[in-house]
């Protein structure tokens, strides 16, 4: 299934996006259309996003202070037309 997961801050919104990157699917971590890194899978994504493991917002956003659920249960899926 095509689609995105999204968690809407006061802050701005994050996504998680599986993407064509270099021959092979990867799922980036966007933070307000930024990129921020990639993983293989949606829930690795998530986790390093949590754990500090991506690059920072160019805005300068602590995401370690953000109240981001820790699965991807907790965020909105939005599936791709």
């Amino acid at each position: 299934m095509r689609g995105y997961w999204l968690c809407d801050t006061p802050q701005g919104a994050f996504r998680i996006e599986m993407i064509r990157l270099a021959g092979r699917d990867s799922f980036v971590v966007f933070y307000e259309n930024e990129p921020l890194g990639s993983c293989e899978t949606a829930e690795a994504a998530l986790t390093r996003l949590i754990q500090g493991g991506t690059h920072k917002p160019s805005c300068g956003l602590d995401i370690s202070r953000m109240p981001l659920p820790t699965a991807l249960s907790g965020w909105t899926f939005a599936s791709a037309p």
